[in-house]
């Protein structure tokens, strides 16, 4: 007869994913977060990012993280471990960070002549690829700083939807 367990979990801890996210503050000041992929071009109010949950003891990892957008940026704000093309369609990070409590997460924040479109992050670490996360940019005409991105039309659109782990079934 076959058993099935169900993880243990404790009450009210979202289990870790791997998700891109989108943080705006709003015109009260507050951060509001959304596991969404939908950036509304929020100039100096919408940061997205991502969170890979990789596992295991808290450790610098060498990451390179290359970003490409379906349109060049009109200025592109870099420090020395970044390498931008020519073009100003892709960028090229390499730098160590820290994995903590078995997540790695980047983030960055919009600003003026951030082009509306696709931005692809391609993640590798300590020489292994790793992860993909295509981002969706959407122009917002008013700048209403009370648009919520899981409101934005964009064709491929991510929302996380909360749903129960799966059930293992174990052979006895």
């Amino acid at each position: 007869m076959a058993q099935s367990s169900t993880p243990v979990q404790k009450p009210g801890v979202k289990p870790v994913r791997s998700i891109p996210y989108v943080s705006i503050t709003g015109e009260d000041g507050k951060q509001r977060h959304y596991e969404t992929n939908a950036i509304p071009l929020l100039f100096n109010r919408a940061c997205f990012g991502w969170r890979m949950y990789l596992g295991g003891p808290n450790r610098v990892v060498s990451l390179k993280e290359v970003l490409t957008t379906s349109q060049p940026a009109e200025q592109v704000i870099a420090g020395p471990e970044t390498e931008v093309s020519a073009d100003k369609t892709q960028a090229t990070t390499r730098m160590f960070e820290t994995v903590t409590d078995g997540v790695l997460q980047r983030s960055w924040c919009i600003i003026p002549g951030d082009p509306p479109g696709t931005y692809t992050y391609d993640i590798t670490i300590d020489g292994e690829p790793r992860g993909e996360f295509v981002f969706c940019a959407i122009e917002v005409p008013d700048q209403n700083p009370n648009t919520d991105p899981r409101d934005l039309n964009c064709p491929n659109k991510f929302n996380a939807v909360e749903r129960d782990l799966p059930r293992h079934k174990k052979a006895s």
